[in-house]
């Protein structure tokens, strides 16, 4: 399922990296500063000393936004081109490390960020109890219920206690109707919290609302933090 998965992510990423429809990407910088406000209202400390994970990133610029602030961040993403995009985002220069299992790591020259090419749901010692905090902008919604399970046991895995998971999901307006249609999938907080997704080791610590505007009619972009167990 991951190879599908991997292969279909492909076939998108080649659509909105040539030019084609956009679907989810924010590229709005007042909305990345909203959603950097709502982060740091839950996240707190020197960003210098914070280590976040963004899983199924893609090449979303708020990483690169996460990183000027000081923070040290971690991507993983299945897609090459994807992860080569978010690279050209950051000046400096990256260094390759290719692993025996098709996994692939880059390393900013500043020490502060490392993008990873491979399965998001493969379980990987070196993360584990690494992250205080984790950044997940439409990755869970972007997962066949049949995925949120291991993805979530990944996210518990790599996360220090009491670690801020700051997450946004979207939202439809006929929500019971098409819950169950997507990616993306329209989400409350109620389908984050069941035990075999968030629930068994997170707790809901805030629901946010929508956090900022969408282009796409019938949908929001909403926020919630959770916090490890």
């Amino acid at each position: 399922s991951t190879i599908r998965l991997s292969m279909g992510w492909s076939n998108t990423w080649d659509d909105i990296l040539s030019g084609g429809n956009p679907r989810w990407k924010v590229t709005c910088s007042e909305s990345h500063q909203k959603a950097l406000a709502h982060l740091q209202n839950f996240v707190k400390g020197d960003p210098s000393k914070l280590s976040v994970f963004c899983p199924l990133a893609g090449d979303d610029a708020f990483v690169h936004l996460l990183w000027k602030q000081g923070y040290s961040v971690t991507c993983i993403d299945l897609v090459p081109t994807a992860v080569e995009s978010m690279r050209n985002h950051f000046d400096g220069s990256w260094s390759k490390e290719e692993q025996s299992d098709d996994t692939v790591l880059w390393n900013h020259d500043s020490g502060r960020c490392q993008l990873i090419v491979g399965d998001a749901l493969k379980s990987r010692p070196e993360l584990k109890n690494k992250f205080d905090a984790i950044y997940d902008k439409d990755s869970f919604g972007a997962l066949r219920k049949e995925l949120r399970t291991e993805y979530c046991k990944r996210l518990s895995e790599y996360s220090k206690k009491d670690a801020i998971v700051y997450m946004e999901v979207k939202l439809k307006n006929n929500h019971e109707q098409v819950m169950h249609m997507g990616p993306p999938f329209s989400l409350k907080r109620e389908n984050l919290m069941e035990h075999d997704s968030f629930g068994s080791n997170f707790e809901h610590v805030n629901e946010l609302g929508s956090v900022y505007d969408l282009s796409v009619p019938s949908m929001e972009q909403t926020g919630h933090v959770l916090r490890r167990k």
